[in-house]
């Protein structure tokens, strides 16, 4: 006697399946040396920048005015978790660009992507599968840049002979700092996307990296000029990534000067958050749609 299969047959295949598949790209990523390496990457800068910034701290300058006091606040531990999200949503960007990137793109330069393809069955749960075992490794790396971040305000607070106050730690701000942390997640995404669309249009790793990274730094270059150039062409940035970036990056409860974010500037108009919001969903969601659907078109060589 044939049975029919039912739809909830179809569905536990294809999530047990997809499982499997999961699974196996997270242990591909778990065993590559550049997983650990790109971490070590994001430590170093952590741990760097926050030693640069107590050295500077401490230079005696003429008039030390009101920048030395912000960034004396920056090294205290009120700040300690919002300035580690503020540097994992720019040099973690960039890193997360190169993970994704080379994720996808690899396959077409080692030709194992027909091999896979066929053993996933799908190419649906092939991109699906690389997009989440990417994204459980880069919300380790940020578990990973808050934690280093808060023990290296914990040194700079005691090399800087500054009180070790607790009294901050409330429960609003946990919540604010469990709330920024998907936010950085959130501005992260559109490059990851980018980076993720651009390996598959170029079949490469490299055009995923070089795009992403162009991206992220370049736009902001352009769109300062963009601003100076007045009219209608300064009301353009608002729909771009970097002003949308940095309103998110905005909420974060930094001292004056460093609100704004990689790029940003306290005294620049930027969007409403709102705004911000919607305007970084659509950018990942065409990335996201973009790359799934050329993926699924084209002919796979390798």
């Amino acid at each position: 006697m044939v049975t029919k299969a039912t739809p909830a047959d179809h569905t536990e295949t294809l999530y047990s399946g997809l499982g499997r598949i999961i699974n196996a790209e997270i242990f591909k990523l778990r065993k590559r040396p550049m997983t650990r390496i790109l971490l070590v990457i994001l430590a170093g800068i952590i741990i760097i920048v926050n030693l640069l910034l107590l050295a500077i701290s401490k230079v005696t300058l003429p008039s030390p005015g009101e920048q030395i006091g912000s960034i004396q606040n920056l090294l205290g531990l009120p700040a300690a978790i919002p300035f580690a999200l503020s540097l994992v949503s720019s040099f973690g960007s960039v890193l997360a660009v190169i993970l994704i990137a080379s994720s996808a793109g690899n396959e077409y330069n080692w030709r194992t992507i027909r091999t896979f393809i066929v053993s996933c069955e799908s190419r649906f749960k092939f991109l699906t599968a690389k997009l989440i075992s990417a994204g459980v490794f880069i919300l380790i790396g940020m578990i990973c840049g808050v934690a280093i971040g808060f023990i290296m305000s914990l040194i700079t607070t005691a090399i800087g002979g500054y009180a070790f106050d607790f009294s901050f730690a409330t429960g609003s701000y946990l919540w604010a700092q469990f709330l920024q942390f998907w936010r950085t997640l959130y501005v992260m995404l559109p490059f990851i996307l980018l980076g993720f669309l651009m390996s598959i249009v170029g079949r490469s790793a490299m055009p995923g990296i070089a795009t992403g990274i162009g991206v992220f730094f370049l736009e902001s270059i352009i769109t300062t000029f963009m601003r100076l150039a007045g009219g209608w062409i300064a009301r353009i940035p608002d729909y771009l990534l970097t002003a949308n970036v940095n309103a998110l990056n905005a909420l974060a409860d930094l001292p004056r000067g460093f609100q704004g974010g990689f790029g940003g500037s306290s005294t620049q108009a930027l969007p409403s958050p709102a705004h911000a919001y919607i305007t970084l969903g659509i950018y990942s969601l065409v990335f996201l749609a973009l790359g799934f659907y050329i993926f699924r078109k084209r002919d796979i060589t390798g």
